[in-house]
């Protein structure tokens, strides 16, 4: 008789009452599941927003080598360029990161050439355009925004 009832009324399950004859399973805090997967447009924007963090993308350049190097991802860089022009660009909260997208393109567009295996090479030099470059080209962003 392992599924008895207690004297405060509580039915435990094949015995497995704590204190109280509660059931110890029930106790336990609710698992959060994994929730909704973010959609893409969520995605895209959260990718072209972490581009405004120049730091950052300069070290994705230095540890993800091999995916910068990928002509798929040239293209989808490029591709993500739709988030320059309304409605997209009004859900931008960062514009700095849509400069930086299009400099990163401009990058490769005249530094970039595809070597024998489909690689990308040139990007090796991205990093370092970025850490001379970019804030002096941040600069004159903001000005053209003043002067807007």
């Amino acid at each position: 008789m392992s599924d008895a009832v207690t004297g405060d009324g509580v039915e435990g399950v094949n015995g497995a009452n704590g204190a109280n004859g509660v059931n110890v399973a029930d106790t336990a805090p609710p698992q959060p599941g994994p929730g909704p997967l973010p959609t893409r447009f969520e995605v895209e924007l959260e990718f072209v927003q972490s581009l405004a963090n120049v730091p950052y993308v300069t070290y994705l350049l230095t540890t993800q080598q091999h995916l910068w190097k990928s002509q798929q991802f040239q293209h989808y860089l490029k591709y993500l360029e739709y988030w320059c022009s309304p409605p997209y660009s009004q859900c931008i909260v960062y514009p700095n990161g849509l400069f930086v997208l299009k400099l990163i393109n401009g990058f490769l567009e005249t530094h970039a050439s595809v070597n024998d295996d489909g690689l990308l090479d040139g990007v090796d030099e991205l990093p370092r355009y970025l850490q001379l470059h970019g804030g002096e080209l941040m600069n004159e962003m903001v000005q053209r925004w003043e002067s807007a």
